[in-house]
């Protein structure tokens, strides 16, 4: 009997095996953001995108205007809660500001489990037709994409988008069961509580072995970085956002401990408290359970995170000008503008991924 990493894996080559037809892009051409699971619902209580509408329209606001691609990776929609009519007549304004990506060919769209009618062309017609309304724009919504990265004639490796839910028990396999629950069972409960389900499940341990099973399938394939979401949980190079905030901690005492200037101290000090407040604030977020693979491993998984955490913020995947970035909206100071969380040469990253 399969375990459940064998289950994921699966999924996930199934998926790659699917795609017959794989673009290639010179990395000096690639200008794309990633965001994944708004969950956007009927701006009610249960609607987990709600208070993170502003920063994503800010966010929309910047990307379109410098010449971004906008890559939607999936649970855009909440319809395991929703009809998808209420959805699309609440969110009207954010699918046309979304649409103006598409009017210039910048829009590329993914479907998770909470938003799988999507992967019916005939539902994609009925809803989303008009917002896709560019005829040169990849056609209808897709479950993956693989893309070859190259410099000139040389290639680099390969950049797979998935949602990541292929393979597991409740969002694959069982989804039907599952949609069923959230919509009659939990999403009334959630309207009349105002409880928050920002991550794809309250059980932070079958997150782990999510993405610990995501991470391993990459590693298996040379040359390759799998860019997901579904889990809610931001990582960047294989390393949660938990464990890069532990490292810059780390570096942080170190140069303390070497710099005998009071000035010096002072800032560096204010750092390290600064660093550990937001450590213990993402820790508090997933119960303490932290994505922990060790350095030497690929740096092949990376996750957008979501647009959907319950205290506004959205976070996503940037490549630009050659590097590959996480970001988070608004900056630490509340602004609308990005925060540049973590950012790594691609070129490096591929080439350590061989």
């Amino acid at each position: 009997m399969a375990t459940y990493q064998e289950h994921i894996q699966r999924g996930l080559q199934k998926s790659r095996d699917a795609l017959h037809e794989n673009p290639s892009i010179d990395i000096r051409d690639l200008k794309l953001i990633v965001f994944s699971d708004h969950h956007r619902g009927k701006n009610d209580g249960a609607d987990d995108f709600r208070p993170c509408k502003a920063a994503y329209h800010a966010a929309l606001g910047y990307y379109l205007s410098a010449g971004f691609t906008l890559v939607l990776l999936g649970d855009v929609e909440e319809l395991w809660e929703c009809h998808a009519k209420d959805v699309i007549r609440t969110y009207h304004d954010t699918l046309i500001l979304e649409q103006r990506f598409s009017l210039e060919n910048r829009l590329i769209r993914f479907w998770g489990n909470h938003d799988d009618e999507w992967q019916y062309p005939s539902r994609v017609n009925k809803f989303l037709k008009t917002y896709l309304s560019n005829p040169r724009s990849v056609p209808g919504v897709l479950e993956s994409q693989l893309l070859f990265v190259k410099s000139g004639d040389k290639k680099l490796g390969e950049l797979f988008f998935v949602h990541g839910h292929q393979g597991t028990l409740e969002s694959d396999r069982f989804s039907w069961l599952s949609r069923f629950a959230v919509r009659y069972l939990w999403r009334p409960f959630q309207r009349i509580t105002n409880i928050k389900s920002t991550t794809p499940a309250s059980d932070f341990n079958l997150r782990l072995k999510l993405e610990l099973a995501m991470h391993e399938w990459a590693s298996k394939q040379p040359g390759l970085i799998l860019i997901a979401g579904h889990t809610h949980h931001p990582v960047f190079s294989s390393v949660s956002h938990e464990a890069m905030l532990k490292a810059e901690i780390a570096d942080l005492k170190k140069r303390l401990d070497k710099t005998s200037y009071k000035k010096e101290q002072e800032k560096l000090a204010e750092q390290i408290n600064e660093k550990n407040a937001r450590l213990n604030w993402v820790l508090a977020k997933s119960n303490g359970v932290m994505l922990d693979i060790p350095s030497e491993q690929k740096p092949c998984y990376f996750n957008t995170g979501c647009c959907s955490f319950s205290d506004g913020d959205i976070t996503g995947i940037e490549i630009e000008n050659g590097l590959i970035r996480l970001v988070r909206w608004p900056d630490d100071e509340g602004n609308a503008r990005k925060k540049i969380l973590r950012q790594a040469l691609l070129a490096e990253v591929l080439e350590d991924c061989h």
